[in-house]
């Protein structure tokens, strides 16, 4: 389940922005599209959503990013994928969790987010994420993907059988 690349998009001065993309592999024009269709007007944090850009295949977690100053930033983590062949609601859990641990210690933040994308997309890859956060905190998630066994094609097990 490696995805091509992570972005991290927000809402920035002049409309939506790419934060970062890790690693920064993607066109420019593809980056631009993947910018604005991930998050639709009247997103909502915990939002979840699923799309394509040419032949490119993407996921995105909508959340918000408190601030102190004024009032919350929204944004959103993306993963893009080469192919559809990958395990979207694990790929919602993974996100929805990451930020839930962000948020609760207190560590959302724009450039601690974009801090962990290279251990995320390492991660993603290997089926293991460990990150540590901070002294105290760490996530630490494991979704490996079993290989389905084989179906046996029963027919020339019959076929077998019957001239024994």
């Amino acid at each position: 389940m490696k995805p091509v690349s992570l972005c991290l998009v927000q809402m920035g001065d002049k409309g939506l922005e790419l934060v970062k993309a890790h690693p920064n592999v993607l066109p420019k024009q593809v980056l631009n599209e993947i910018t604005y269709k991930s998050m639709p007007m009247g997103a909502k944090p915990g939002e979840f959503s699923s799309a394509t850009v040419g032949d490119l295949y993407y996921s995105s977690y909508v959340f918000s990013l408190p601030r102190e100053d004024s009032r919350d930033n929204i944004a959103a983590i993306i993963a893009v994928f080469n192919n559809m062949k990958y395990n979207i609601e694990g790929i919602r859990k993974v996100f929805s969790f990451i930020i839930k641990e962000l948020d609760t210690n207190k560590l959302l933040k724009t450039d601690i987010v974009e801090e962990i994308m290279p251990n995320l997309y390492k991660g993603f890859d290997s089926g293991h994420i460990k990150i540590k956060i901070s002294s105290i905190a760490t996530i630490d998630i494991d979704f490996a993907e079993k290989e389905e066994p084989e179906e046996k094609d029963c027919t020339n097990d019959l076929e077998d059988d019957l001239w024994r």
